[in-house]
């Protein structure tokens, strides 16, 4: 099933223009559905159905593939968890052995745009040296899929700041919310895994008992602040800002806009938040390029950090780095692979074909592409397929 996500290779037709034959590329079919996943196991080749363990038939002379029917039935009889668990079991060997070149090129000599503006934006910034790993976990509702009752199928992920590896990730039942799944989805992960990693998460997540776990399994946390919890926001909001001088800047351009952001750190002792002890302002300020209005959001958040251990540099670039999962995790999900878009309800098939898709993004990351979509392109030999996930 992960293999045959990948895209197809793209057909060509001959046109004749006069006395000239050009070849005009058809729109490359893409894997994104189950029914495409049959499809490419129907038209896999002997060898490579026997690399997949498939069994053979000896009275038909052939090896038996599974139906698209088959494949809806087991998918939605998987658990999404276990899923999950053991695609990252398969990447973690990788995490080690990656290569992180500073050079803009892929596995393949080429350069992806992605890299290019990656390469230049490292060249610009001011280098920040993060002693610790860091985690996000977020929210994702998969919009076309529905459960028979009509509600809406959410999924809750752990993953990895910078490259969005998923490390975890847990469906979340039809008559509750993130809040009580936070605890089993990092349940998942081992103590090497969690320990002194700093997790991440929005506001919904800035709640006492999600604090108190992290502290007691080695973690660290840094927690957004909104108004959901009035008595830490007014806590926060009636700090002397005024007399807290601005630490850390950031400045951005892209995207036809210009960012800054202006971020001050304070030490706190005795706030109405378990462990905490430093609480971060972030002032985020943003103009289109010729505008001369400038938009503006100030942001909160506390960690358990102290000063000593956690900069104000660096809770910076984890406060930034949080926005991993939505724009690399969800956002690939979304537009690379069509997910919002899949209409899948059989059972536990959305949340397991969305640990798959996280999977097949970690690998091709893993193998040194930056943008998801050049490396499905990239593999559409299947031996390349293969090759990608050690099956030969």
């Amino acid at each position: 099933m992960t293999l045959a996500l990948h895209r197809s290779p793209c057909s060509a037709r001959s046109s004749v223009r006069g006395s000239a034959h050009t070849r005009v590329p058809r729109h490359p079919a893409g894997h994104d559905s189950i029914t495409a996943a049959a499809e490419w196991c129907r038209r896999a080749a002997p060898e490579e159905l026997a690399a997949f363990g498939l069994p053979y038939h000896p009275l038909l002379g052939r090896y038996r593939i599974p139906s698209e029917k088959t494949l809806r039935t087991v998918l939605g009889r998987l658990d999404p968890g276990e899923v999950s668990a053991a695609g990252y079991d398969h990447l973690r060997p990788l995490l080690s052995t990656a290569s992180h070149s500073p050079e803009p090129l892929m596995p393949d000599g080429g350069i992806e745009r992605e890299q290019r503006r990656a390469h230049r934006a490292a060249a610009r910034a001011e280098p920040v040296r993060s002693r610790r790993r860091a985690i996000a976990v977020d929210g994702k509702c998969l919009r076309s899929a529905k459960r028979p009752d009509g509600s809406r199928v959410f999924v809750l992920s752990a993953v990895r700041h910078g490259d969005g590896i998923a490390l975890a990730s847990r469906e979340i039942g039809a008559k509750t919310n993130e809040i009580p799944e936070f605890q089993p989805l990092l349940d998942q992960l081992d103590d090497a895994d969690l320990k002194e990693a700093v997790v991440t998460a929005d506001a919904l997540h800035a709640q006492r008992d999600h604090a108190t776990y992290l502290h007691e399994r080695g973690a660290h946390y840094l927690l957004t602040i909104k108004n959901n919890q009035r008595g830490q926001a007014r806590q926060l909001h009636a700090l002397p800002w005024k007399e807290i001088p601005v630490i850390h800047r950031d400045d951005a351009r892209g995207h036809g806009r210009h960012e800054q952001r202006l971020v001050q750190v304070v030490t706190v002792n005795g706030l109405l938040f378990p462990h905490a002890a430093q609480v971060l302002r972030i002032q985020r300020r943003r103009r289109l390029y010729g505008a001369k209005k400038w938009s503006s959001e100030t942001v909160y958040a506390i960690t358990d950090l102290p000063a000593e251990e956690a900069s104000a540099a660096e809770i910076a670039s984890w406060a930034r780095g949080h926005w991993t999962v939505e724009n690399i995790v969800h956002w690939c999900r979304d537009v690379t692979f069509n997910e919002d878009k899949s209409q899948v309800r059989t059972h536990n098939t959305p949340s397991v074909l969305a640990a798959v898709r996280d999977l097949i993004r970690g690998a091709l990351k893993l193998a040194g592409y930056v943008n998801t979509a050049a490396g499905r392109r990239a593999h559409t030999e299947r031996t390349l397929v293969l090759s990608l996930y050690g099956i030969t």
